[in-house]
Order: C-alpha cells, then sequence, then structure tokens
C-alpha cells in the first residue's frame, strides 16, 4: 500500500503539476470529516484472519465459512421485514447477515 501520504501534501502537489502555486492561484480549504469519512482504513474485518502469503508484505483474507442454505434463510426473513418496513427489524436482520454492517 505504500506510506501513508497527507491529503494536504497531496492537493499542494496537484496543484504544483497542473502549473498553479497552492495558496496564491488556488486556495486549499480544510473542511474536517464529513459524516461516513474515516481517517483509517481497515485492510481486514474483526473476523478475517490474515493468511501469508509467498510475498512477505502481502496478506490475504481468509473469509469465513457461510452455510449457504441458512444464508438463503436469513435474506428471505430480511426480504419479509424490508416489505413490512419494519426498521429496527431490518437493521437486527442486516446485522446477523454481516456482523461488519455499521450504520451510517
Amino acid at each position: 500500500m505504500g506510506e501513508p501520504v497527507r491529503i494536504r501534501d497531496l492537493a499542494e502537489q496537484m496543484i504544483r503539476l497542473a502549473g498553479f502555486k497552492p495558496g496564491e492561484d488556488i486556495q486549499i480549504v480544510t473542511t474536517g470529516l464529513r459524516p461516513g469519512e474515516k481517517l483509517f482504513e481497515e485492510l481486514f474485518y474483526f473476523n478475517e484472519a490474515p493468511v501469508k502469503t509467498k510475498h512477505e508484505r502481502i496478506l490475504l483474507a481468509k473469509p469465513r465459512a457461510v452455510d449457504v442454505r441458512a444464508l438463503r434463510n436469513k435474506l428471505q426473513s430480511l426480504k419479509a421485514i424490508a416489505e413490512h418496513r419494519e426498521a429496527s427489524g431490518l437493521r437486527t436482520a442486516l446485522k446477523e447477515i454481516a456482523p461488519e454492517y455499521k450504520e451510517a
């Protein structure tokens, strides 16, 4: 993935590459985080075990096993809840199917 890069540094470099001067020709405005934005990106979910590969710096995510029949049943249940527009039941069902699910 490489080294982390500050967004401001990236913006300044892009402005320079376009032939302008940061702060003079083009202003950079810092707005802060917006809803749903993250400071860090997770590479693995909490229930995925990183698996080593031949290359020491490359890992694979081992997915969790899924019982297809049970998943189909849960999806049918989810569909019924959605058709009845039960918001709280929908959230609960989604979290059961996908534990990683988080409300924005």
